[in-house]
């Protein structure tokens, strides 16, 4: 399986070589120690080596100093930094005061046309690594943003007393980042997997805010944000930290497709718990960030990976549980959890992981005849690299001028044995010999010889 593969089938709790995994995102302070430890020289050259799946596509938000669409709506009063470690949801808000919902349109609201550059979104969506699932992360806070509004405290007690005020706010709020999604999905069309959008709803011992006033004021805005983005196609990730057990089943009602993440020391959020109660959606997350990654031995982290997988041998991406890799956790705590995750303690049947493949290509004019000789008679060591790159039941057919191949791939790493048998120079002197007799098909796939065929229907 490739990482993007791997990643899309664990999300529909489908049978996986491995677990995804996912790095998340290290702030700026963490890079260096990061990438001393692992001697690398780039987050991207880091993601590979520990064979992370996801790439994260943050939107390109031009808002100096924080180039942040986390922090595009400067809500708090004058005193308070704009650096992402200043913003605070406590500090009193533009609407402290208001409780009048014709005032909503007094705040300055930002046009995410002046700030969102279309161009630059699909120069980083189409550069991305093609192998990895591409996750957007589009955040779309409307409810912390609505408590930044006002101020935490003065957002929940105007829910309370001023509901008309409260909504007019948080509606404004989302129709803003469905502004912004617009713009951004426009412009990634047809490159991104997935998107990550989200709320803090719980704290480390229960939800912030009842379910019943999450439903009301809240769910309708996290609606149209997943609506607007399965519209694209795309897998929508939702954050939520802490304690959120009681309406994991709202959320998945919405049409989310995985829940990042577990907050392992979270109540009720154990990993064990999460997967005898939801036989539906899937998870991200679960490796603790508050303890273990930051004082735990690399023994201890792996013991930990090793039972999330026992637990989750599919339907969770295991990472940290918090996507923010702070600079307190330890480097070789990190590459203890992707050892961990790479290390073959997956319980499903090997017979389960068969990939088949399909793939059809032109036979060249007046070669059928020299090409059924090759194939009469293939050379040993071919036959012997087809196996050593774990390639079974190949079978060539032709019909009408062309030829459909099939084989079953049962490895773990398909691009590293493909890349095994083009490096063979063995199989590179029959490929000589042989690509002669064939021509491919117009409407192949860049970078394809024989063009891949979609399956359509098995039945072992």
């Amino acid at each position: 399986m490739n990482h993007r593969e791997r990643f899309l089938a664990t999300i529909r709790r489908e049978p996986v070589d491995r677990p995804a995994c996912w790095l998340g995102l290290p702030v700026p302070s963490a890079i260096p120690n990061l990438l001393k430890h692992f001697k690398v020289n780039t987050i991207d050259d880091l993601k590979r080596l520990i064979d992370d799946d996801v790439y994260p596509i943050c939107v390109p938000y031009n808002n100096p100093p924080t180039n942040d669409i986390g922090c595009s709506l400067a809500f708090a009063k004058s005193g308070i930094g704009g650096a992402q470690d200043e913003r605070t949801l406590t500090a009193p808000g533009f609407f402290e005061d208001m409780s009048d919902p014709s005032l909503v349109e007094t705040f300055p609201w930002p046009n995410p046309e002046e700030h969102i550059d279309f161009n630059k979104c699909r120069e980083l969506a189409k550069n991305a690594p093609e192998d990895m699932a591409r996750m957007g992360i589009m955040w779309a806070a409307h409810f912390q943003d609505s408590c930044s509004a006002f101020g935490m405290e003065n957002a929940l007690i105007t829910m309370m007393l001023y509901p008309e005020m409260y909504k007019a706010v948080i509606d404004r709020i989302t129709k803003f980042y469905l502004d912004c999604g617009e713009i951004f999905y426009e412009a990634t069309k047809g490159y991104l997997d997935a998107v990550l959008i989200g709320n803090d709803f719980g704290s480390q011992k229960g939800l912030m805010v009842d379910p019943d006033s999450l439903r009301k004021y809240v769910f309708p805005g996290t609606k149209a944000l997943v609506d607007q983005a399965k519209s694209y196609g795309l897998t929508v990730v939702h954050h939520s930290c802490g304690s959120i057990y009681p309406i994991i089943d709202d959320l998945f009602d919405l049409g989310i497709d995985t829940i990042h993440p577990i907050q392992a020391k979270a109540k009720d959020m154990q990993a064990e718990k999460l997967a005898a109660d939801f036989k539906h959606g899937s998870f991200f997350g679960g490796v603790d960030a508050q303890y273990l990654l930051v004082n735990g031995t690399p023994d201890e982290v792996r013991q930990d990976v090793k039972r999330l997988k026992e637990v989750f041998p599919t339907g969770l991406v295991i990472s940290p549980s918090h996507e923010a890799v702070l600079p307190d956790i330890k480097p070789e705590n990190i590459e203890a959890l992707f050892k961990a995750v790479h290390e073959d303690t997956n319980p499903l049947n090997k017979e389960n992981m068969k990939r088949r493949y399909g793939q059809v290509i032109g036979v060249t004019p007046g070669k059928l005849e020299e090409y059924k000789k090759l194939h009469s008679a293939v050379w040993p060591k071919v036959l012997e690299m087809i196996k050593e790159c774990n390639l079974e039941n190949y079978s060539i057919y032709y019909k009408d001028g062309y030829l459909f191949s099939y084989y079953e791939y049962t490895g773990d790493n398909y691009e590293a044995d493909m890349a095994k048998m083009a490096a063979d120079p063995e199989t590179q002197r029959w490929w000589d010999v042989c690509m002669p007799c064939q021509q491919p098909v117009p409407n192949r796939a860049e970078g394809e010889w024989w063009a891949d065929m979609e399956e359509v229907f098995h039945l072992d």
